[in-house]
């Protein structure tokens, strides 16, 4: 059971990824074209967080079925666990942006937390593609 969380969790890590770029995207030519703000990025920016959300809730389970299979590093678990804490309070604060710098400020919150998951990955497993090449 260990092993298949593990395998969604980081599954699931590609999802974040693709999300973050479309939302990078459709932010940064709302920003620059000075767009309005559309119900569909707001519905994109929840998506995220909502996605977000529950990789971090996998993310604890993995550490606990880690914990009671003796497998538990405190050192890497507990600043993975915290990084990802971080991203997605990071995450869930985008979509609440209003007013003018809509676009720019929700922009940075998706920046700051992708680099965050991509920090905490690469600070885990030693690279973001872990199992990939």
């Amino acid at each position: 059971m260990l092993g298949t969380l593990i395998t969604v969790h980081g599954f699931i890590r590609w999802l974040l990824a693709a999300l973050a770029i479309l939302l990078i995207v459709r932010y940064a030519v709302g920003w620059l074209g000075k767009r309005d703000f559309a119900p569909i990025d707001r519905q994109l920016a929840l998506a995220y967080a909502a996605v977000m959300t529950v990789q971090f809730v996998l993310g604890a389970v993995n550490l606990l079925l880690l914990a009671l299979n003796n497998a538990f590093r405190p050192g890497v678990h507990i600043e993975h666990a915290f990084y990802g804490l971080l991203a997605t309070a990071l995450a869930h604060i985008a979509p609440a942006q209003k007013g003018e710098h809509r676009y720019r400020n929700a922009l940075i919150l998706i920046v700051v937390s992708l680099a965050v998951v991509f920090f905490s990955v690469v600070r885990l497993r030693g690279n973001f593609f872990f199992g990939l090449i």
